[in-house]
């Protein structure tokens, strides 16, 4: 494992669900990255930097938004922005969509905690060298 970016590059997770979104939050944590938790589309638009980001979980199911879409604003304002979009939907038309994207993966919930870990890790801090 490699180790976690700076403070002041939190792993921004999206998820309307209470539990999921605590438990990601948890697990980054104990990692050892900084991590900042959001229950709606809109409120990670209203408080987050994506510029200042390591990289965003995004569900792609949210009461108030659709994660792709999350994903896309995100990009604007921030391109160089990793996303990792997290469902519980078994559906597999949303690979595509989650490739198509940009996404660096598309993970079925339960998600597992080392694989998520492992696609964090791979993503290069800023300012390093690629």
């Amino acid at each position: 494992m490699t180790p976690p970016p700076e403070a002041a590059s939190p792993v921004l997770v999206v998820d309307d669900d209470e539990a999921v979104r605590t438990g990601v939050l948890w697990l980054l944590r104990a990692a050892g990255y900084e991590a900042e938790g959001y229950a709606s589309g809109a409120a990670l638009l209203a408080g987050a930097d994506p510029a200042g980001a390591h990289c965003a979980v995004l569900d792609i199911h949210l009461d108030d938004a659709d994660g792709f879409a999350l994903g896309t604003s995100l990009r604007r304002s921030a391109p160089q922005l990793q996303l990792i979009f997290i469902t519980g939907d078994a559906d597999p038309s949303l690979d595509g969509r989650a490739r198509g994207a940009g996404a660096l993966a598309l993970m079925r919930k339960p998600v597992d905690p080392e694989c998520l870990l492992a696609l964090i890790d791979s993503i290069p801090q800023r300012g390093a060298p690629r």
